[in-house]
């Protein structure tokens, strides 16, 4: 179960949250270029059933994903069934994603239905990890651009992901960063925001 928040930005508040996590002697600090695919079939099966399908570049590497949502976000907070694998293609990745945990009868028949690309979204994130004790979060900062049927739309986000640990730890770090930037949160993910355009 993925668990993270996921506030509206501009690059002048991200700029002041990267701070702040620098001051916290965040590690590993990386830039990463993704390319985000979300895929469906034709009428829409996935999107009704709430789950999404994604092909993404991240840097060198290729990423299959197969989301389940659960519950609607409450107060920019995220948390959904996810699973994934390197993969080169949709079909690769619903060949093994199985073996990663995801329910074989879905990824079964995706792979028997036809799937096209529904919307791309491009953006730069600069991720941090944030750890004390045994608990991390990793807190990212993505900028970039949403895209379907032909119209686009600028991305500009902050999230913060759950990697381990203490659940009550990552929930006080999520409201003690939206306290302290008076964060707005995002009650929708990038794909819903990108089949919205």
């Amino acid at each position: 179960m993925e668990q993270e928040f996921k506030w509206d930005a501009d690059p002048a508040l991200q700029e002041r949250v990267l701070h702040w996590a620098l001051a916290r002697e965040a590690a590993c600090a990386k830039l990463v270029e993704m390319d985000a695919r979300y895929f469906d079939t034709p009428d829409g099966q996935l999107a009704a059933e709430r789950a999404a399908l994604r092909l993404r570049r991240e840097g060198s590497e290729s990423v299959c994903c197969l989301k389940l949502r659960g519950a609607d976000a409450s107060n920019g907070l995220h948390a959904h069934e996810e699973y994934e694998c390197g993969a080169s293609c949709v079909a690769e990745g619903l060949s093994s994603l199985p073996e990663h945990g995801a329910p074989i009868d879905l990824c079964t028949r995706l792979r028997t239905l036809p799937l096209t690309e529904t919307c791309r979204v491009t953006f730069s994130r600069y991720a941090l990890l944030l750890r004390t004790g045994g608990a991390e979060a990793e807190l990212a900062l993505d900028y970039g651009q949403m895209s379907a049927g032909g119209k686009s739309a600028p991305l500009c986000e902050i999230e913060l992901e759950r990697k381990g640990g203490s659940e009550e730890w990552f929930l006080a770090l999520g409201q003690a960063l939206a306290q302290e930037f008076s964060l707005k949160p995002q009650p929708l993910s990038k794909l819903a925001r990108a089949r919205a355009l």
